[in-house]
């Protein structure tokens, strides 16, 4: 699966859709205006025998010209103001990204050190297809009043998405079921499904919400009528107009429906054979498909805001009233199929209970870490010596720079393992840190200490300064645990981070963003890994804070100068041979051919590669897919790649919202 090719489609995807709503927007136009013209033609008849004079020949014989461009571009006017306020309404209230949606049908976000061992379970895979596909952590919800099988990936970019499973799905699948509905919605998040599904979501109630008015006033007028209101001429016109508007909504309604739900069928199947993909045993989709189908409540949903997003969950979310017309999903014994053809067709038959206490799941990873116990991990830890050498990488080097951009986005088995690899070797102190957001900050910290003790205590004075008191003797127990760890699980540590990073206030986060700021500069120099650190954190965080990050450039107009300064950089920082390195990295830039030069160390230092980020943060991604091939080529330019060059590459593309997995995993 190509990353770039699939969030090219599902732009497309967003082009065609946009094309045929305005097809259902028109036909809802053309209703109106009919609706209108009927009722200005019929006035006078209606007059006539309310007053006793109704004279069927004068009907007959008057001129009554039914295209009136004036009113046709007035009803047009008005019902494309009122698609178009409704849809930005909704789209304003999804844009806060995937939390905000799971908690509109009424997640509840799972408690990062919660002690269910349900929830601990859902964490594992969560954290596990994160690390594995290289995205940042998504944020994780359980929807807990809802008994059905179903679940959901929800976000506008990788940054800011959220997995949500409902109650069903946690008490009723097994381990493996599990694991094969994450992976099923993680395909989502890297297929670029989230702001599609968001996209129809608004125009789909921009549509509706016509016929919503027309409901709202015949309501109230039956509400009126009730308490004992009189009939007049008014009434009769409110009902007129409600009843006009009921028929109209639902009308565009029904063609928005039907549209929603093509353009949902098409992506499952993908999203199944890649959970198949990712995790190499069918038996985990096609189990939990089984279950979907043998269980009485299916995937039904009862909060009433889930039929909006139906189109956003693994099963059918609500029952089609038009049979096919309406399923947002295929058929179950087609998709169970699709992943095992040779399925006798039977489904599951319930009730079977999960003991999740004898799972192998439920005592293996989510202590983090099953090489040794917890208690064995903490002795191993605050015994061990500040200056123990790393154990041994699990990053393959060197590597091809063609294939290392095409796992941008990839999420395959070797990818997956080396995720379970990663995870079980992080020691249980530091896997608990990153679950508060209080030992979160220390832990980030604690990965930029120095290796020279008393540069280590300079920062630890920092941290007092700057952070508490709190944090540094928290620093000072977690210190000798970096000393055992990989340095290949720096990065999965810092997106382990990420959850609780998120929950901090404006003002924490600024405090934080300083602390992190004054131990990078604190020895004067900065490391490639510090600047990884530091950019690639703050830019997620950012991120996720504001994912409506419009594109701005859609060319290499303009921003030669600032691909040259990350080439300069890079080559400056990766190689002896720095102007070979640059040449290795322009060649793959033909259309600049002539427009790049090497600039001195002066030109290309961080301040400048922040800025040039920034702008580059916000061109296409065939400008970013062009430049992460360039930026590759130049670390490689000497036949080798270190750790911090591939950490620092790593944070480039987290910069750029490409998600990369660990370099060398697919190997």
């Amino acid at each position: 699966m190509d990353f770039f090719e699939a969030q090219d489609r599902a732009r497309k995807r967003t082009h065609r859709l946009v094309f045929l709503f305005a097809f259902a927007v028109l036909g809802t136009v053309l209703v109106g205006y009919a609706s209108v013209m009927f009722a200005l033609n019929h006035s006078g008849d209606f007059s006539q025998r309310r007053n006793r004079r109704y004279d069927y020949q004068a009907i007959q014989t008057a001129e009554r010209p039914w295209w009136n461009p004036s009113i046709f571009f007035g009803v047009a006017g008005g019902t494309i103001a009122v698609v178009g306020l409704a849809s930005l309404y909704k789209w304003s209230q999804m844009r806060d990204g995937g939390s905000a949606i799971a908690e509109m049908v009424g997640g509840r976000a799972v408690d990062l050190k919660t002690t269910d061992l349900r929830e601990r379970k859902l964490l594992y895979f969560v954290e596990e297809m994160s690390i594995a596909s290289g995205i940042p952590m998504a944020a994780v919800y359980v929807l807990e009043d809802e008994p059905g099988l179903n679940a959901l990936a929800a976000g506008l970019t990788t940054a800011d998405a959220a997995v949500a499973v409902t109650r069903g799905t946690l008490d009723k699948l097994t381990r493996d079921e599990l694991q094969g509905v994450i992976a099923h919605e993680f395909s989502h998040i890297l297929n670029g499904d989230m702001r599609l599904n968001v996209r129809i979501t608004s125009i789909v109630f921009g549509i509706l919400v016509i016929g919503l008015l027309g409901r709202g006033i015949l309501q109230s007028l039956g509400r009126a009528r009730s308490g004992g209101g009189k009939k007049d001429n008014s009434i009769v016109v409110l009902l007129a107009i409600g009843l006009a508007l009921l028929i109209i909504g639902y009308v565009g309604y029904f063609f928005g429906r039907m549209i929603q739900a093509a353009v949902s069928r098409q992506r499952e199947f993908l999203a199944d054979a890649s959970a198949v993909q990712f995790t190499r045993n069918p038996g985990g989709i096609s189990g939990a498909l089984k279950k979907i189908g043998g269980y009485a409540l299916g995937g039904t949903m009862i909060n009433n805001h889930a039929g909006e997003i139906g189109h956003f969950f693994i099963a059918q979310a609500f029952k089609s009233n038009f049979g096919g017309l309406w399923a947002t999903h295929p058929p179950l014994d087609e998709r169970i199929k699709a992943v095992e053809p040779n399925w006798d067709g039977k489904l599951f038959d319930p009730p079977v209970v999960v003991d999740i206490a004898h799972e192998s799941s439920a005592i293996a990873g989510f202590g983090g870490g099953s090489r040794y116990s917890a208690d064995e991990t903490l002795e191993r830890v605050h015994a061990a010596q500040p200056d123990l050498p790393r154990p041994r990488t699990f990053v393959s080097l060197p590597f091809k720079p063609v294939a290392v951009v095409a796992d941008i986005g990839a999420l395959t088995e070797s990818h997956f393992r080396n995720a379970q690899l990663l995870l079980d070797s992080i020691p249980t102190r530091l896997r608990e840190a990153t679950r508060d957001s209080a030992t979160a900050q220390v832990l980030v910290y604690g990965l930029l200490l120095s290796g020279d003790k008393a540069a280590r205590d300079q920062q630890q004075s920092l941290v007092a300064q700057h952070a508490g008191q709190p944090a540094a003797d928290e620093l000072a127990v977690l210190r000798s645990a970096f000393s055992v760890i990989d340095s290949a699980v720096r990065l999965p540590l810092l997106q382990l981070c990420l959850p609780a990073l998120r929950q901090l206030d404006a003002t924490a986060l600024d405090r934080f963003a300083t602390t992190l700021d004054e131990l990078v500069h604190a020895d004067g120099h900065v490391t490639p890994f510090e600047y990884a650190v530091q950019k690639m954190l703050l830019s997620q965080l950012r991120l996720a804070q504001a994912p409506t990050r419009k594109m701005q450039f859609d060319s290499f107009d303009g921003l030669h100068t600032e691909i040259a300064v990350v080439l300069s950089a890079l080559a400056t920082l990766s190689s002896k041979d720095t102007a070979a390195a640059f040449a290795a990295g322009a060649a793959q830039l033909p259309l600049l051919a002539g427009q790049l030069a090497l600039l001195n160390p002066a030109a290309c230092g961080l301040e400048q590669v922040d800025a040039a980020l920034d702008k580059l943060a916000v061109s296409s991604l065939p400008i970013k897919k062009r430049l992460l091939v360039a930026t590759a080529h130049v670390i490689a330019s000497d036949g080798t790649v270190t750790i911090e060059e591939g950490e620092l590459y790593r944070a480039l593309a987290a910069t750029l919202d490409c998600p990369m997995p660990a370099l060398g995993a697919a190997a």
